[in-house]
């Protein structure tokens, strides 16, 4: 270790001077002493990078012709240390404390830094960053330590918690929720939250500001609920072996799935219920406009006046198996290996849409499509040409290159 504090040392030093005539302060040698908590000490100028392991523990703005004259220190194995505030914070430090004084300068104050070790609880200032696994379980709004940043206490989950208390600021974890709000709770003028880990639950009630977990869905909703507030309370679903659901439409719509009606007063408070079907190896659906399309589906027909799904147009998908011609509307998918060889206008089949005729391109080695057709790989247009067959579109002579 001493010996790469003083390879550390010496090639800073030489940078140092190099950059502006800076001064090595002090540097360990080979027959120093035995290394004390905090390492070696040098001098950079202001415009100088800060190395990895190293603070800025104090400042003099007038050298280096403006930039700042700055004592780095290596932290070494110590586990507190006083560095300016401009100074990076290395990982798994954090501030404790502040004061103002002439050892940064007018603009800086120098902080009391701590490392985490150890530590299942601390007490830190609000700028600190909050460390992955830790929470902050109570504020000090202004504190003597950290003035008007104010002072956290943060806590370490324990690995085995299953339920924990933080406020609201905090970082919620990973794979949990919140189950309540409550103000004036220690938290200054945050609400503080109870969480709840989520194992091997298929259904709970968390609050509307939670984040949904993947493969979870909103089942319904109580707005103003005592004990979430104005953000109500949420019935969440985990979607398992399930093959239709009821699903508030604020609800992330899992893949593979499809809306196939909507309906008000679902329960959902003031938003729209939903019902979903699980798309399996139906050759047909009917599926509300707002609906993803699956892969491998088009659409074949859109009905505009159909009260299943509310304002929402409703559209007959027809999935693609061994067709190799197909009717589909303008806004339809268009399948990877297609072509568009004809467009129509309304023809009373896809409401106010273009109606497509789409190919399969197959052993074709020259083609006719439409100008919005898509050019499948390792053909080229190669001409437009005459023809009434694709509306308004020009129509293009596309030919096979590979």
């Amino acid at each position: 270790m001493t010996g790469l504090r003083q390879t550390l040392t010496r090639w800073i030093a030489v940078m140092a001077v190099l950059l502006g005539a800076v001064t090595l302060v002090s540097a360990p040698t080979a027959q120093a002493a035995p290394a004390v908590a905090q390492g070696a000490t040098t001098t950079i100028c202001g415009y100088t990078p800060v190395p990895a392991g190293w603070v800025i523990t104090s400042e003099n703005w007038a050298g280096c012709s403006g930039y700042g004259l700055f004592t780095i220190t290596e932290l070494g194995d110590a586990t507190t240390i006083q560095a300016c505030s401009n100074s990076p914070v290395p990982d798994h430090w954090v501030i404790t404390a502040m004061q103002t004084g002439p050892t940064c300068g007018s603009s800086y104050p120098l902080y009391s830094l701590l490392k985490v070790t150890t530590q299942t609880t601390l007490q830190d200032c609000a700028q600190s960053a909050i460390l992955p696994g830790w929470v902050i379980t109570a504020v000090q709004t202004v504190s003597p330590a950290c003035g008007t940043y104010g002072t956290y206490t943060v806590t370490l989950i324990p690995p085995t918690a299953t339920s924990y208390q933080a406020c609201a600021m905090s970082p919620i974890q990973d794979g949990w929720v919140i189950t309540s709000s409550q103000n004036g709770a220690g938290c200054g003028n945050y609400p503080q939250y109870s969480l709840l880990k989520v194992t091997t639950q298929t259904t709970l009630q968390d609050c509307g500001q939670s984040a949904i977990l993947p493969g979870w869905v909103i089942t319904a909703i109580q707005p103003n609920s005592p004990a979430c507030g104005t953000y109500g309370t949420y019935t969440v679903t985990l979607v398992t072996t399930q093959t239709s659901l009821q699903v508030c439409s604020n609800s992330r719509i899992p893949d593979g799935w499809v809306i196939t009606t909507m309906q008000s007063g679902a329960g959902c408070g003031s938003y729209p219920g939903y019902s979903l079907v699980k798309v399996a190896d139906q050759t047909t659906l009917q599926v509300c406009g707002q609906s993803a399309i699956p892969s491998g589906y088009v659409i074949t027909q859109v009905q505009s006046n159909n009260s299943a799904c509310g304002t929402y147009n409703v559209n007959t998908l027809t999935k693609v198996t061994t067709q190799t011609s197909l009717t589909v509307c303008g806004q339809s998918p268009i399948p990877a290996g297609w072509v568009i060889t004809q467009a129509f206008g309304n023809s009373g089949l896809c409401g106010v849409y273009t109606v497509y005729t789409l190919t399969k391109v197959t052993t074709q080695t020259s083609m006719v499509v439409c100008g919005p057709s898509p050019i499948p790989a390792g053909w080229v247009v190669s001409n437009q040409v005459n023809g009434s067959q694709c509306g308004t579109y020009t129509v293009l002579l596309i030919t096979k290159t590979s």
